[in-house]
């Protein structure tokens, strides 16, 4: 029940109804009154009345019906009903119309993050392998969550880490070194070299005696593999960065874990001194954490830092750096034990700052199986970018209106493959059709995307039309569906943010897009006259105005046309 309060920001309607009803409750004699959302079909707040029951002795109904007999009803509510131990109150139209004229550009932005510093770790690719399908969950996901937090007053670090470090690469170099480096052009070539050199690596073990002294080699900064790294992270960044800008995502800073080498070992070495970790009798450092959870390595015997080590010293930069409040890593769920060790580790070590792992599953083509670098089973991310967009196309083209139908098949082919992929809570898997995801039907990013196209047109038809509800407006069934869902934006917006699930939000802006659709179909717009379609046409631009807003918040944009 607090809950509701801290979701929506004063000064709006939401906030006002709340307000009124627990001081019209508290006049009645319920002390400390906090309401709640009424369940569907009992209103729209409601006031449990168990506890004041065994309070006073008596059963919750006849408590409920004693406090409605009582109550003076405020402006914004038109019955207040005693229903199974609730009383349930019910918007007046005076509610209707404040709230619909409340909703204007940057309705729903928030308060209740103001002034925290939140660093948000996401995508973070491996340098030296194109982006796959695999990066999409993390790259969308933690764009939305940064969009979302921002909106409730957070300044954002958005913090891509790229892993240009540790025994991948050195395997990379030592392929660039073996089989020669002049010909390598892209990012796909020095896929193609990542294959081969496992494949060849397995039966050699000179090989593998390169590779470990590619990486020692890499640690001590010596020149010459300074220079095979810089043209790697040459051919590997241009097409990451490519890829960010087309998927409208962006960053604040961005880092390399190699440059975190040499305080990665000092981490180790504090580790050591404090007795969190020791060395083994065979040269490698580890973290003493069982049996609360799995030991683990933090330098190879020849003193080499791992993934691990790295993040230990990533979280310290990061806070030196921002003063965080909080930092969120976002990244698949098979890392899920490996943070857990790394925070409790930074615990032990006396760091008392908060960190926060948000770990997804697995993400799919439909009839694609499990991805694998090491044998080149990959899906490149461009590859499906292009699909979800022609998908997209034809879905357009011999439209009436498929004006500009490269622009917009775009639009929609990656706001439906963001969409997809935000609406799923992150710890499930995912399969995917681009066909399914991009149709104009069903519970797709392309069907909110769609009605906020028709809420253009409507507008467009209507020409000149006032900003707001006329006074005194009359409110049928599904005009108060809709504005009803329209007024809980701010709600979800907190909501989505506080939980960092953009999930919520997603199933938010499909609910909204059903009952648009509904009151559409029953509520003819341009038809009415007078007040009638002034009060309707408000409807329509009050939906656009959160629709859009809330494609916004997911890294999404509305196309003009579709």
């Amino acid at each position: 029940m607090d809950a509701l309060h801290r979701c929506i920001p004063s000064g709006n309607a939401a906030s006002k109804a709340i307000s009124e009803a627990e001081a019209a409750l508290e006049k009645a004699g319920a002390k400390e009154a906090r309401v709640t959302k009424a369940r569907e079909g009992f209103g729209d707040l409601a006031f449990p009345c168990f506890a004041l029951a065994k309070e006073k002795g008596k059963t919750p109904q006849d408590v409920a019906e004693e406090l409605a007999k009582k109550i003076k009803l405020p402006r914004f509510f038109s019955e207040a009903q005693a229903q199974a131990g609730f009383v349930n109150f019910v918007f007046s139209d005076a509610f209707y119309e404040e709230a619909l004229s409340g909703i204007a550009a940057g309705f729903g932005k928030g308060t209740s993050r103001k002034g925290d510093v939140i660093c948000i770790d996401y995508s973070s690719p491996n340098v030296g392998k194109p982006l796959h399908i695999g990066h999409i969950r993390s790259t969308v996901l933690g764009d939305a969550i940064k969009r979302l937090l921002e909106f409730q007053g957070a300044a954002v670090v958005g913090s891509n880490y790229l892993c240009d470090a540790g025994k991948q690469t050195a395997m990379l170099m030592t392929a660039l070194k073996h089989f020669g480096a002049k010909d390598i052009k892209t990012e796909n070539d020095l896929l193609e070299y990542y294959v081969r050199i496992h494949k060849e690596i397995e039966n050699s073990p000179e090989l593998v005696e390169e590779a470990r002294r590619t990486l020692e080699k890499m640690e001590n900064g010596e020149k010459d593999v300074a220079a095979l790294l810089k043209k790697v992270r040459t051919i590997s960044v241009a097409p990451i960065h490519a890829a960010y800008k087309r998927l409208g995502v962006s960053f604040d800073e961005e880092l390399y874990d190699s440059d975190l080498v040499d305080d990665a070992k000092k981490m180790a070495s504090e580790a050591v001194g404090k007795d969190v970790a020791k060395k083994e009798a065979e040269g490698e450092t580890v973290v003493i954490l069982e049996p609360a959870l799995p030991n683990f390595v933090v330098l190879r015997s020849n003193g080499t830092t791992l993934y691990s080590t790295r993040d230990l010293a990533l979280a310290d930069y990061r806070f030196k750096k921002h003063h965080f409040k909080e930092s969120v890593y976002v990244t698949a769920s098979e890392q899920n034990l490996h943070f857990k060790q790394v925070f409790e580790t930074l615990r032990r070590m006396g760091r008392a700052y908060s960190l926060k792992h948000i770990g997804f599953g697995l993400i799919f083509l439909q009839g694609m199986k499990k991805l694998s670098t090491r044998e080149g089973k990959v899906l490149l991310l461009d590859e499906v970018l292009d699909e979800c967009v022609a998908a997209a196309r034809k879905e357009v083209e011999g439209r009436e209106h498929a004006a500009n139908a490269a622009k917009t098949a775009e639009e929609i082919g990656l706001g439906s493959l963001k969409f997809a992929v935000l609406r799923v809570t992150p710890e499930k898997n995912i399969v995917f059709d681009p066909k399914a995801v991009t149709a104009f039907e069903g519970f797709t990013g392309a069907y909110v995307q769609y009605t906020v196209v028709r809420t253009n047109g409507i507008m467009g038809k209507a020409g000149k039309m006032t900003a707001v509800a006329p006074k005194n407006a009359k409110f049928d069934e599904h005009e108060r569906a809709i504005i009803s869902a329209l007024a809980s934006f701010p709600q979800v917006c907190e909501e989505s943010a506080r939980n960092m699930q953009p999930h919520v939000l997603c199933d938010y802006l499909l609910t909204v897009a059903s009952k648009f659709s509904a009151f559409y179909a029953n509520c003819p717009v341009l038809q009415a006259d007078g007040k009638e379609r002034e009060k309707r046409l408000a409807i329509v631009r009050a939906t656009k105005t959160v629709l859009e807003q809330g494609l916004s918040l997911l890294g999404i944009k509305a196309p003009e046309k579709m």
